[in-house]
């Protein structure tokens, strides 16, 4: 009986030993700063964090010096074909789990082993905003040019989009009148999720970022101010 109770607790311990592991990880990760000083006094250009649940887009702004997003992402991609908008979101993750898990309430557990475990087609999902959203989930930053040119850099290479004026968007996935999803580069999995790649973003544009984070608190944290 004692030797089966061990052997239980011995099962139960590397049951729970990756999960306990990837949050302490991601915890960890999520509490180092980086460019923590990245405070422009050139600062011009206004972006959004945006959180929705579990996962966090990018606003920008559609025009702008640096680029004009409906000339590569175009609004007649959207069902609406939505015209004069001010900001433009941009979000990365699994595709299968983008068409299988509109909602969290939808979530399935084969659909999120197969993006978390196997490698799969990841998609970028845009989404044109008139006016920025009003949440207490919004985050302005104030960006200079340089810092904005990198984030842009950063979500062009996402999509590989050397060749502007072909990128066209998945066929029959959308979620709003105004949204469309682009084939994307890369893989999903558990150490690149949605709020990580947003969190690459804004390391790669200079931008205070955490070092490493599953999940939109790590980001959020560095804002917290």
């Amino acid at each position: 009986m004692k030797q089966g109770f061990r052997y239980f607790i011995k099962f139960l311990l590397i049951l729970l030993a990756p999960p306990v592991i990837y949050t302490v990880l991601a915890l960890i990760g999520s509490l180092i700063p980086l460019n923590s000083k990245s405070g422009s006094k050139n600062a011009e250009i206004d972006i959004y964090l945006y959180k929705q649940d579990m996962h966090t887009d990018i606003l920008l702004p559609v025009h702008s010096k640096i680029i004009n997003w409906d000339s590569i992402f175009k609004p007649k991609h959207a069902l609406s074909n939505p015209q004069n908008s001010e900001f433009i979101g941009f979000g990365w993750g699994d595709l299968n789990f983008y068409r299988n898990t509109p909602q969290w309430e939808d979530l399935k557990l084969n659909v999120a082993f197969k993006a978390l475990f196997l490698k799969s087609q990841s998609a970028l999902h845009t989404r044109f905003y008139q006016k920025a959203p009003v949440s207490e989930n919004l985050v302005k930053i104030a960006v200079s040019e340089n810092q904005y040119k990198k984030l842009t850099e950063y979500i062009l290479e996402t999509v590989n989009a050397e060749n502007q004026g072909k990128i066209q968007p998945v066929s029959g996935l959308r979620y709003y009148q105004e949204d469309a999803f682009y084939l994307a580069e890369t893989s999903f999995h558990l150490f690149k999720t949605c709020n990580t790649w947003t969190n690459s973003a804004l390391k790669a544009s200079g931008l205070k970022a955490c070092l490493w984070t599953p999940f939109p608190q790590g980001i959020f944290f560095q804002y917290r101010n």
